[in-house]
């Protein structure tokens, strides 16, 4: 802002200009023409302004010569004297015709806190100014809600509509896209809307009422495959809470199978993985087989190289339902693994040496134990692909095997003479 700006808009007169900017002035395109005179602000909206007087419990607006109003003094929310109004006034003529001085002004107005109402009015109103000023006046075109186009100036919206764009939530997209996110919303509510029906039917099941049986025939009928979440969901949370049948939990995995969609088949991978019950884990694999093979594969691969041994053999358990010969030298490293596992110390005291000396201490620091351990699971797995022949744990061995296997050749290496 200028020093002339700065000037009048000093921080002695900075909060009577901005209560004037609050006031609800009455006026067309330019504000700086309203009429000095005090306002009343009346509680539920409105405004009056004129003379004003104070009579017992009411406010009396003196219009003009023949109309004066009587407001009850309950009913006023403030009263803004007619001297704030100048201080505004005087600013806005030193604006005069400076663009950046009525840009500058617009901003005064929006960034005190004690201005509200009108003063969105006050702020387009100097904003308008700035660009008739200055027509490239780029902030106040910003401001504005216009946007720079091959030399021209046009609305942001106007713009985005010229490029095929339509209004969405928090911005613009193509027509395309946004197709896309409605028939998204649309499934998200179905599919929430199966996780309620789900919930319902079960609890009639797990009661037993005379109703069961009509639930369940209803559960066992699902063919939507937007209820995969809520089915993935129910065989999820019965296993942690143990309070399902083994009928009804295979179900689940029934359905599942049915759906054949990414949700059931990261359902019923997780399943074969962490199940503990062999019927239920066999059903969800025996699923995997039929549609979600590669998926599953490519999950339980990865778990050979777990640092939890539990968890590398029933990784291998899970793969010998996907027999793959060309995964044979990945099985095979896995004959073996290493573990790391940190230990605590020893309660109690310890006898401790070092350069100055020794001395009992208390406890002592965790430290990492190493130890490699056989996978029984992966064994049966590298004998699944490779029958013919059996080297235990012999890494070394089952490597070689392959390696002569893929270079052998029975015809006659020797030249002709």
């Amino acid at each position: 802002m200028s020093h002339q700006l700065a000037n009048v808009l000093t921080k002695k007169t900075f909060n009577q200009w901005a209560a004037c900017c609050f006031i609800g002035l009455i006026f067309t395109s330019d504000p700086t023409n309203a009429v000095l005179a005090d306002t009343v602000e009346i509680s539920g909206g409105g405004h009056l302004t004129g003379e004003i007087n104070r009579q017992d419990d009411f406010v009396v607006i003196k219009v003009d010569d023949d109309i004066q109003i009587a407001i009850p003094a309950s009913r006023v929310q403030r009263v803004v004297n007619s001297d704030q109004l100048a201080v505004y006034r005087k600013a806005a003529e030193t604006a005069g015709n400076d663009a950046e001085l009525h840009y500058q002004l617009a901003l005064w107005c929006v960034r005190s806190d004690q201005v509200e109402g009108e003063i969105q009015k006050y702020k387009n109103y100097h904003m308008e100014r700035a660009v008739a000023l200055d027509p490239d006046h780029s902030k106040a075109r910003a401001a504005l809600g216009f946007t720079q186009e091959n030399g021209r100036w046009v609305k942001t919206d106007q713009l985005m509509l010229e490029r095929g764009m339509i209004p969405s939530t928090g911005g613009w997209d193509l027509p395309e896209a946004s197709a896309i996110a409605d028939f998204q919303d649309a499934l998200n509510v179905d599919a929430r809307k199966w996780t309620r029906e789900v919930k319902r039917l079960v609890a009639v099941v797990l009661r037993g009422s005379s109703k069961a049986p009509e639930a369940l025939a209803s559960l066992r009928a699902i063919e939507d495959p937007l209820a995969a979440g809520a089915i993935a969901q129910e065989l999820l949370e019965s296993r942690e809470k143990g309070t399902q049948s083994r009928q009804l939990r295979s179900l689940w995995v029934g359905l599942l199978g049915k759906f054949r969609n990414m949700t059931s088949v990261e359902a019923l991978v997780r399943a074969g993985l962490e199940e503990s019950d062999d019927v239920i884990r066999e059903a969800a694999l025996t699923e995997l087989v039929e549609y979600g093979s590669d998926s599953a594969i490519a999950t339980y691969v990865q778990y050979l190289t777990s640092n939890d041994n539990k968890t590398v053999n029933r990784a291998a358990r899970c793969l010998t339902w996907f027999p793959e010969t060309e995964r044979a030298i990945t099985y095979i490293k896995s004959l073996v693994t290493t573990h790391q596992q940190e230990v605590g110390p020893t309660p109690g005291m310890q006898v401790g040496f070092g350069e100055s000396g020794g001395g009992l201490q208390m406890g002592g620091k965790q430290t990492p134990r190493v130890e490699r351990r056989t996978n029984p699971s992966v064994l049966t797995l590298v004998q699944s692909v490779i029958p013919e022949v059996d080297f235990g744990y012999d890494e070394k061995a089952w490597l070689n095997y392959i390696a002569s296997q893929r270079s052998n050749y029975s015809g006659d290496l020797r030249r002709d003479p």
